[in-house]
Order: C-alpha cells, then sequence, then structure tokens
C-alpha cells in the first residue's frame, strides 16, 4: 500500500510541476483554451440501464482490447519480470491466449456508473443536557470485522448533544482510517482543484486525472463525477477519443456521452476512421437512453450499420453539418473504391460478379 502511495504522489507532483496551458488538440495538432464543463448524474438512476446486458455488451465491444495498450507498464514502481521463455504445443499456447484474454477483461473492468449521492440527514436524537458538555464532536465507529465500508455504523456525537449518523465526509474519512485504501488520501489531493485540473487537462494527462479519482473517490461521490465528467468533456472538445481507447474508461466516457445527448463529435471521429459498427453501436445506445429503443443485433454487413447512423443524422443529430460532411465523405470513398475495384476487375478481364 505505502508502494503505491508513494507512486501515486510522486506521479502527482510530477504532473503539478509542470507549468500549466491550454488543452492540447492532440488529435489536430492544435492548441486551444477551453472552458471545463460537467454534468453529473443528480437525476436520473444511470445504474439499471449501465449495468443491462445489452449496454455493457455494447460498451465492451466499442472498448476493443488493443493488448499493447492493455498490458503496457504503468507508474506504479513495480519491477518488470525478465522475460521467460517456454516451449508449447498449440493447445498449451490456446489455453496461455485464452488466460491472457481474461486477464485483459479483468484490466478492462468498467468502474461503475451510478446516481449522485445524496447527503446524510438522519438526526438519531437529541439530548440538549449534553450541549457544552465537550467543545468538539465525538465520532463512534463500529470497526467490527466483514462489515463493508458503506454498512458499517458510524455516528456522531455534536456539541449541541445532537445524535446523527455521520456524513459521507466523516464517513470517507474514518473508514480510512480503520480500513485505509491502496492510493486513497484523507485530503483530496491539490490535482483535483478546478484551476490545477485545467494545466492537468490541457496536458493531456487524462488516463492519470481518471485513475486517481477512481483510487481517491467512490463512484457516487459528487466529486468524481465532477472530475471525470470534466475528463470527458476535455476528450470530447479535442476529440482525444483514441487516448481513452482499450482503457476502462472508454465505455463510461460513451456512456456519458449518449446519457447527455452529446455523441455527435464522436459519431463524426468513428465515420471518419471508418469504423462504423462502433458508431452504429453508439446510435443503438442513444437510443435505449432516450428512446426506449430495444436493442437488436446487425449483421456484420458495414452498410447496415451504416443506415442507422444515416437514421440517427436525419431524425436526432444536434451538430448535423458536422456529421452530414462525415457521412458523405465515407459514401464518397466507398464510391471511389467501389469504381477501382470495378476497374481493376475489368483490367484483368473479368466480369464484375467473379
Amino acid at each position: 500500500m505505502e508502494v503505491a502511495v508513494r507512486s501515486i504522489t510522486a506521479g502527482l507532483s510530477q504532473i503539478l510541476r509542470k507549468s500549466p496551458g491550454t488543452i492540447h488538440n492532440w488529435h489536430k495538432g492544435t492548441s486551444r483554451t477551453y472552458s471545463i464543463t460537467f454534468n453529473t448524474y443528480s437525476e436520473r438512476d444511470p445504474a439499471p440501464l449501465f449495468f443491462c446486458k445489452n449496454v455493457q455488451d455494447i460498451l465492451k465491444r466499442v472498448t476493443g482490447m488493443d493488448t499493447k495498450k492493455v498490458f503496457k507498464r504503468r507508474y506504479d514502481e513495480k519491477n518488470l519480470k525478465a522475460p521467460r521463455y517456454e516451449f508449447l504445443t498449440d493447445e498449451d499456447l490456446q489455453e496461455k491466449m485464452e488466460a491472457a484474454k481474461r486477464k485483459a477483461e479483468n484490466i478492462l473492468q468498467m468502474p461503475p456508473v451510478v446516481k449522485e449521492r445524496q447527503p446524510i440527514q438522519k438526526v438519531l436524537s437529541r439530548d440538549p443536557a449534553l450541549t457544552g458538555y465537550s467543545t468538539y464532536k465525538h465520532i463512534f465507529t463500529d470497526i467490527t470485522y466483514g462489515v463493508s465500508d458503506r454498512q458499517r455504523m458510524i455516528v456522531v456525537r455534536d456539541t449541541d448533544g445532537t445524535l446523527r449518523e455521520a456524513s459521507w465526509e466523516e464517513r470517507e474519512r474514518m473508514n480510512q482510517i480503520y480500513n485505509p485504501q491502496p492510493g486513497r488520501s484523507f485530503k483530496a489531493p491539490k490535482l483535483f482543484e478546478e484551476e490545477n485540473l485545467k494545466g492537468v487537462l490541457g496536458r493531456g494527462e487524462y488516463l492519470f486525472v481518471l485513475e486517481r479519482a477512481c483510487a481517491q473517490y467512490e463512484p457516487d461521490n459528487p466529486e468524481f463525477q465532477r472530475v471525470t465528467s470534466s475528463v470527458y468533456e476535455t476528450v470530447d472538445a479535442t476529440r482525444s477519443f483514441h487516448v481513452l481507447h482499450s482503457t476502462r474508461h472508454y465505455g463510461p466516457m460513451c456512456f456519458y456521452l449518449a446519457w447527455h445527448r452529446k455523441i455527435d463529435v464522436l459519431l463524426v471521429s468513428l465515420v471518419q476512421e471508418e469504423r462504423v459498427c462502433d458508431a452504429s453501436d453508439i446510435v443503438q445506445l442513444y437510443w435505449m437512453i432516450h428512446k426506449d429503443h430495444q436493442y437488436s443485433s446487425v449483421e456484420a454487413d458495414p452498410a447496415q450499420h451504416f443506415q442507422l447512423v444515416k437514421r440517427y443524422l436525419e431524425e436526432d443529430s444536434i451538430h448535423r453539418a458536422q456529421l452530414q460532411l462525415a457521412v458523405q465523405a465515407y459514401e464518397d470513398l466507398q464510391q471511389q473504391r467501389l469504381h477501382h475495384q470495378q476497374q481493376v476487375t475489368t483490367a484483368h478481364g473479368l466480369s464484375p460478379s467473379a
């Protein structure tokens, strides 16, 4: 645990030492200044939809699995093991490959998307006779082994004699004392302060911020949702989707954009990269959230996936002009490829149907 905390602290210090700058559009190779905005899941609960099997299948598909990216070395101060070479049969090799795939799936396990928690304001009793008995609060914590941090009983006696359930902040502080979590500090890192966050995101340190937020906060913490949504908004503004692709944060980002009706820029990027299957999955996810759309499996033919994107363009697109240009460019490219293929076929003396 000490190694994990030390490594995160070192990484944070290294990032904060860098001079703050504007948010860099790595995809375009230009620098622009963006205001950081964020949205939280404070009204409707996204959990039932997020954990739906069809939604999970979509998010896992669009996340991808680039093993070089999944298994790359992380900043955790762990020594790399020397490579080991083995002679394997085909069956043994297949087993190793399956084991590596399961390990990759475990690494790509997505952080849950849940509704923002409500403040705890439950008063157990009021005892005016205890007013002034002490000048500071007393916190009583059940440290029974095996009780989860969520279920652990923690109560506070205020200076006015009120006995109440501990607030979320008090619960987190006491749980960290008796059941410390690796990488989590008692005070929120300065990284998450707005000015520092702008500078770090301006240098494209999206993964570091997201991983640090996962270590510091619970998924329903308003601060967690503020920080992660700020990252997603910045990624969307800079079209840096490739940075999060094949990481455990790509799926929650896609869900966030679909939930808040902001998938147009993502669709433009996917169409430009000719990933129309992923684009159609994002469209279906959008419809499942906002139109009670029943997921339907689409055949492997890219043309059918592309028709779903065109339907979204006609019915629901917000930034229609940008998406229309991307769709038109994709259609023109497919026409050019078809024409070229026909020319090659004719030059070889073959019929077009051959």
